[in-house]
Formats: C-alpha cells, sequence, structure tokens
C-alpha cells in the first residue's frame, strides 16, 4: 500500500468516527522505507521495560533489579533507566513516568502478537494481563525472547498510521481547551505512539531519544 493510500484509509475511519484530523499531516514512511527493530531487539525492550515499571510501582521490590543483572539483561537499559534503578531513593515524578511506560510495552506485546488486537486507546492496560503473558520470576527470559515474531510490517505501519493522527486530535483538543475525542486518553495514546516511532524507527533514534511529532 502507497503511504498516501494509507493516509486516506486513516482518515476515512476517523472520519467515520467523528474524530478530527489534520488533513496537512504527512504521510508516513512507506514500507520499502521502513526498517522495523527486530523482534529480540523488541523483546529485550519488553523485558527491560516489565522491571522498570514494576520497580515503579514498588520501589522496595528488588526482585526486577536482579532479575535483569542475573540474566544479563541490565546492559540492555537505557541511560536514563539505568539511573532510575540505580538511584538510592526514588523520585516520584520518575516513578510516575515509568509507570506510564505499561502502555508502550502493551504496544510492543502487540507488534509481536502476544495481544491479538489493538483496541481502541480509550482505557489504561490491564497490568494483570500484561504480566500474564511473561514467564514466571525466575525463569530465564533468553528462550521466550528468541521465540518471539514480529506482525507483518503492514499491520505496524496501519497501526502506526493510525496512532499518528489520533495523537494529533487528542493533543489538538488539548490545546483547544477541549476533552479528547471520542474519549480517547491522551496518556495511552502518547505512549503508543512513542513505542510504535521506536519500533519503526521514527529518525533512528534510542529508546530515550524518541520523539512524538505531530
Amino acid at each position: 500500500m502507497k503511504p498516501s493510500e494509507r493516509k486516506a484509509r486513516t482518515e476515512a475511519l476517523l472520519k467515520k468516527e467523528r474524530i478530527p484530523y489534520n488533513p496537512a499531516l504527512p504521510c508516513i514512511d512507506s514500507e520499502d522505507e521502513t526498517e522495523l527493530r527486530t523482534p529480540e531487539e523488541v523483546g529485550i525492550r519488553m523485558f527491560c521495560l516489565f522491571c522498570i515499571i514494576g520497580t515503579a510501582y514498588d520501589w522496595t521490590d528488588l526482585s526486577y533489579r536482579g532479575y535483569l543483572k542475573k540474566y544479563n539483561l541490565w546492559k540492555y537499559l537505557t541511560h536514563n533507566e539505568a539511573s532510575f534503578l540505580s538511584s538510592q531513593s526514588p523520585n516520584r515524578y520518575r516513578s510516575q513516568k515509568y509507570t506510564w511506560r505499561c502502555e508502550a510495552l502493551f504496544l510492543l506485546m502487540w507488534a509481536v502478537g502476544l495481544f491479538e488486537n489493538l483496541p481502541a486507546p480509550t482505557r489504561q492496560t490491564n497490568n494483570e494481563e500484561i504480566v500474564s503473558k511473561f514467564p514466571s520470576f525466575p525463569t530465564s527470559p533468553w528462550s521466550f525472547i528468541r521465540d518471539l515474531k514480529m506482525r507483518p510490517k503492514t499491520q505496524i505501519l496501519d497501526a502506526s498510521d493510525l496512532i499518528y493522527r489520533l495523537h494529533w486530535a487528542a493533543r489538538q483538543a488539548g490545546l483547544d481547551g477541549q476533552p479528547p475525542p471520542a474519549g480517547l486518553d491522551p496518556e495511552v495514546v502518547r505512549e503508543w505512539h512513542y513505542a510504535i516511532n521506536w519500533l519503526t524507527k521514527y529518525g533512528n533514534l534510542d529508546w530515550d531519544d524518541v520523539t512524538t511529532d505531530t
């Protein structure tokens, strides 16, 4: 599918759902122009996020930090993540930020088929459902990671195009002092946008530096 066709199809869907869209927003890259992260990269990022989120919810639980070190995942943390986990005391702002990463984690799990459907981003993910998809502690993550398979690129880009335009709608509503259209949760949309931009190598940026331009 050509980028212009994907854009037109997304806009038709938004119009049907009565969600405002900006026709001036550009197309996203084509399938030929897009290189996805590998399933192994996604799997490693998923486990890093899982452990960071768990720590952010309960700073006194040292099992997540121990897991990252035991299974040689600590080296895959970003600078900001390693700094957070190495702190002597929790930072309320950073802890709250990392609890929201469960939404980015959900998007990555959908991308490798651990969740069948990508629902409308109108409510927060059920964390129990996320936990249920991971191997139990203290099982090694590596066989799980190596078995992951990526969804077809066309599905990833369909989702990317939709999330990009939903994020514009949510942001514009905020600028206009209006509630988000169609019950969108702006934080969920932002986290999905963040994750899928990393997944599709938007700007070829590392995780800490990903942007969510609209």
